[in-house]
């Protein structure tokens, strides 16, 4: 059990320095700064009472998610480094997990950053920085097993492009047969703003969320090389040593 938890965590963190390393990563934090301070301009240049609205604050996340956030999974599958970790040092488990715990904790390190430059730029404004931080990380989170299956259908650095884009189609084809406002309840995004007891209902869809991960994870068996994760698995073993030969 010990033994799994490690690699599990072995993962996870070459996938954060893979994750830190990574040019895209830089680019995200700076394109979020950016946005961000623009819609702070733009709030302090205005003249009281100034718009109670995000300052920008959304399309800053958004745009820093569409650039860093992922998996690894296709990444993994384009260098074969999928199949070297799970033929030779992992369980697939282990290197699904791994995967998952790496996520967490850059949405985790951050949602740290953007609290600390929306606390920065608003002069202060615990309610505002703690409120906004919140709301888009437990979103993030909502919409990572869309960004699971982007992965595994989609060879693409960039899954979660692919699911903004399959979120609003899905939108206007949904208003189409109700009002938008039922999906966006459906989603617990009907939120009021600073009133964290209206986060509950998307806090519980964020439970089922990480239950839809789990239940995804058969399939992203099936996209392991060979199937060799499937077997695995169902056997209940550890990872199989290393072939020689064809």
């Amino acid at each position: 059990m010990m033994r799994g938890i490690e690699r599990t965590v072995a993962v996870a963190r070459f996938e954060l320095r893979r994750l830190l390393r990574s040019r895209s990563t830089l680019i995200a934090i700076a394109c979020f700064l950016m946005v961000l301070a623009a819609g702070h301009w733009s709030y302090w240049a205005s003249m009281p009472p100034r718009a109670a609205d995000d300052r920008l604050f959304g399309y800053a996340y958004i745009g820093a998610m569409i650039l860093s956030l992922r998996l690894g999974l296709a990444a993994d599958r384009d260098l074969g480094l999928d199949a070297f970790l799970v033929r030779n040092f992992v369980a697939p488990v282990e290197y699904l997990a791994g995967k998952v715990l790496a996520v967490a904790v850059q949405l985790v390190g951050f949602g740290v950053l953007a609290f600390v430059a929306a606390l920065a730029l608003s002069a202060g404004e615990w309610e505002y920085a703690t409120w906004y931080v919140l709301l888009f990380t437990l979103v993030a989170w909502l919409f990572l097993p869309g960004v699971l299956l982007a992965e595994l259908v989609v060879r693409t650095r960039y899954p979660v492009a692919a699911v903004v884009v399959g979120f609003v189609i899905a939108l206007a084809i949904g208003e189409a047969f109700s009002d938008v406002l039922v999906w966006v309840s459906a989603l617990g995004l009907d939120v009021e703003r600073f009133a964290y007891a209206t986060l509950e209902p998307l806090v519980w869809r964020c439970a089922g969320a990480t239950l839809l991960l789990v239940l995804l994870y058969p399939l992203s068996l099936l996209r392991l090389p060979g199937g060799v994760g499937r077997r695995r698995d169902i056997a209940g073993g550890g990872p199989e040593p290393a072939r020689e030969g064809l």
